[in-house]
């Protein structure tokens, strides 16, 4: 909890991790996923839905299932907030910072995020949204955050403040079925209000923080409640179930489906990860490796890891230990594990992959397979690998292992 506590200071703030190696604004030269931080917002690209787009501290990024991620637009500035149009996939909504400093007010694109005009500066403004939400009933309709909760019924043209938001906000979602309902993700649970934002209730049993709420056009709540797991029910009855709870103790900030297949679920960590369900939600992986990330994929890899692998890291990679015979090269190496028991996941794919090819200097044991093993092959050992690590892990993948371990 005190981590969470931590979480949500740099949350509404947001996350404070440091961006290394962004391109420029302008520059289409495609960088590591795992280098783009400070995800503050998240959709499928409406012209490519095997991409995502990314909102940042940076701009807008394309990501792509590869683990690359390049510019999606010029528009270079801190997107603190991000909604959709629920009608209309590529007209786009931010606020948050310029470059230089100051507020942005509300920006949007109708091309999906390639251009972006400015609309306000809001009420009181111009304002800098830490939420914002369009109505799935009416998309003229956003609610915003700043100095209280803001309301547009044109668009996003014009703002009135309405009402207070509740305290430690985290995430903001118009209901699809009530033009007088919202709901919030707080830090002491979720809350709701049935009269524009008047008054809030709970609209949880469990009053534990609520790091992200949203609402589908066909009136389906998802919410993700810190210590349970991420919940679904439906605005008719709230009944609430559980669709997964093996989050161990990272939470998901951001939420994303696919409107042409509702099994295809995104989500973005506290970590800055990016992550994937092919399931509705149910089971989840990295977006990095997505599309190989299958159970024939993962047989393969499986079969080629006990042929050139298993002698040394052992059965699904449980690694060995000191004082076993022979586990011991002339520098006192043993050969670690590769499941979540040792640092396997401290390493991002591409090296991994690139040591099952190339060896390692430090470890004579470790010898190159580049001979015998094709780059696609070592790439599908490292999806077999993957499949052996928990959800934490695979959220902490990488240079981000380093913010998982405070």
């Amino acid at each position: 909890m005190k981590r969470l506590a931590k979480t949500q200071t740099a949350i509404l703030g947001l996350l404070s991790m440091i961006a290394v190696g962004l391109p420029e604004s302008g520059n289409a030269e495609p960088v590591p996923l795992a280098q783009v931080e400070h995800v503050h917002g998240i959709t499928v690209n409406p012209f490519d839905s095997s991409k995502l787009l990314l909102a940042t501290h940076y701009g807008l990024f394309s990501a792509t299932t590869e683990g690359l991620a390049e510019r999606a637009s010029v528009f270079n500035a801190d997107m603190m907030s991000f909604a959709v149009d629920p009608a209309n996939p590529r007209r786009l909504f931010s606020s948050g910072h310029p470059e230089k400093g100051g507020n942005l007010g509300v920006m949007a694109s109708k091309d999906g995020g390639s251009t972006w005009q400015h609309l306000s500066d809001g009420a009181d403004g111009p304002v800098d949204f830490h939420a914002l939400t369009v109505s799935p009933m009416n998309s003229k309709i956003l609610y915003g955050i700043h100095k209280g909760l803001q309301k547009s019924t044109d668009g996003g043209v014009s703002w009135q403040i309405i009402g207070k938001a509740p305290e430690k906000l985290f995430s903001l979602a118009a209901s699809a079925t009530s033009s007088s309902t919202l709901y919030a993700g707080t830090m002491k649970g979720l809350m709701v209000s049935q009269d524009d934002g008047t008054t809030w209730q709970p609209g949880f049993v469990l009053q534990k923080p609520t790091t992200m709420v949203q609402v589908t056009s066909e009136g389906r709540l998802y919410v993700f409640v810190y210590g349970t797991g991420l919940l679904t029910a439906t605005e008719s009855d709230l009944n609430w179930k559980t669709v997964s709870s093996a989050f161990q103790d990272r939470a998901l900030m951001s939420f994303a489906l696919d409107k042409k297949d509702a099994n295809r679920v995104f989500a973005v960590t506290d970590t800055g990860t990016v992550m994937a369900s092919k399931d509705g939600g149910k089971h989840w992986t990295s977006f990095e490796g997505l599309d190989s990330s299958t159970p024939g994929t993962i047989r393969e890899g499986q079969a080629l890891y006990v042929e050139n692998c298993q002698e040394c890291h052992g059965v699904k990679g449980i690694g060995e230990r000191p004082g076993e015979p022979n586990a011991k090269d002339d520098f006192g190496f043993v050969a670690p594990a590769l499941n979540d028991d040792a640092h396997g996941w401290h390493h991002p794919d591409k090296q991994l992959a690139e040591t099952i090819l190339n060896g390692s200097p430090r470890n004579e044991r470790m010898v190159a397979f580049k001979e015998t093993l094709s780059e696609k092959e070592a790439k599908t050992i490292v999806t077999y690998i993957k499949s052996l690590w928990s959800f934490r892990s695979l959220a902490c993948q990488g240079a981000k292992h380093m913010a998982c371990m405070q």
